[in-house]
């Protein structure tokens, strides 16, 4: 009798597991499924990047199938999951009453890691606390699995430390740049006319608030009236998310709106630059994108950009607004990356990792388990 697998995408809808989740079933539709029997979820959003007839043909069985949050305690994953003898879950927590057989859950939540930041200590008392709990009670759907995949190094030691899994039970599968930044016949169009003399920089986020999008405000503010640079910051918000900023960028800062994960490479070829001033992260892909794009990267001084594109960007302490300003201002004001130098930081994120080594890892990390 065969084994029986269900990979779970179903909680997946937005932001940088999204892009991971389109990539993963990329890569799988190029894999024939033989030995076992692998049943996938995948959301109504991660089904959209996908013609009907193409996960039809292929030899996995997909099942568009949406869970929500907190809500999925109540989802029909929970009997369902009953019927297979490992459930793999892309990105958690898997919010479930009952636990698989086998859990194997992804682990990419930087605020269960330091919830103790900068951000968190800024706020009321008693959002502090519901943020808290939020938070709790996510370590303890995490502490139920069987084994956990996370994206760096640094996420495996900071678990090891503060003694929420045990390493023989974690394992470290590099996230990466998405196949379709290899392949400008993916890449779809967006309407955005920038001026000719205005320097561009851009922004692919959510509005999270570790993202920490308010100080590039003050940012854009120094460009501008210090510096006398023509910079306006371009951010890929929806409408409702833009509210929240719009006011205090005027006229230095813009939306596009949210893009497709075709229209992200779009989106950074008609960029100057790109920033990424994110205060908490376990992975990011935006700045191996970037990279990938040939763009100047300006980012958090950080581990989490460090450990990935190395001496390839221009760093800054993402607290201090005349820092940032300033490392910018430093770079359109002086001596500029040559297109060689462009060259050495795309392929230094081709050499990082690539799509198809992380989905066979993600399955190898599944025959492990069907092996015992």
């Amino acid at each position: 009798m065969k084994h029986k697998v269900l990979i779970n995408m179903s909680n997946i809808h937005s932001g940088g597991g999204l892009q991971v989740a389109i990539s993963f079933v990329s890569e799988l539709l190029k894999f024939r499924c033989k030995k076992f029997i692998y049943k996938v979820l995948i959301s109504t959003d991660v089904a959209s990047a996908f013609g009907a007839d193409e996960l039809k043909m292929s030899g996995w069985d997909f099942e568009v199938y949406d869970t929500y949050g907190i809500k999925t305690l109540w989802s029909q994953l929970n009997k369902n999951q009953k019927n297979y003898d490992i459930v793999f879950t892309l990105f958690g927590p898997k919010y479930t009453f009952f636990k698989a057989k086998i859990d194997i859950v992804g682990f990419a939540q930087p605020w269960i890691l330091s919830f103790d930041n900068p951000i968190s200590k800024q706020m009321p008392i008693v959002e502090r606390f519901m943020l808290k709990f939020k938070f709790s009670l996510q370590k303890w759907f995490f502490k139920r699995a069987d084994h956990l995949v996370v994206e760096l190094e640094h996420v495996h030691e900071a678990l090891l430390e503060q003694g929420i899994f045990p390493s023989e039970s974690i394992s470290v599968v590099y996230n990466t740049l998405s196949n379709h930044y290899l392949h400008e016949k993916h890449w779809e169009p967006i309407a955005l006319n920038i001026p000719e003399k205005q320097i561009s920089i851009g922004f692919i986020t959510r509005d999270y608030s570790h993202k920490n999008i308010k100080i590039l405000a003050k940012v854009a503010m120094l460009l501008n009236e210090k510096y006398l640079l023509p910079v306006k910051f371009y951010f890929s918000l929806n409408a409702i998310e833009w509210r929240n900023h719009s006011q205090n960028f005027g006229n230095y800062g813009i939306t596009v709106g949210a893009l497709s994960v075709f229209q992200c490479p779009t989106f950074y070829k008609k960029m100057d630059a790109v920033v990424f001033p994110s205060i908490l992260e376990c992975f990011s892909a935006s700045p191996l994108e970037a990279l990938a794009m040939r763009k100047p990267l300006f980012a958090s001084d950080r581990g989490f950009v460090r450990d990935v594109c190395g001496e390839h960007a221009y760093y800054f302490d993402p607290l201090n607004s005349e820092e940032i300003a300033s490392v910018i201002a430093g770079y359109f004001n002086g001596r500029q990356k040559t297109d060689s130098e462009l060259d050495l930081a795309h392929e230094h994120v081709i050499a990082f990792s690539n799509s198809q080594q992380r989905a066979k890892e993600y399955l190898e990390i599944i025959k492990q388990y069907l092996k015992r």
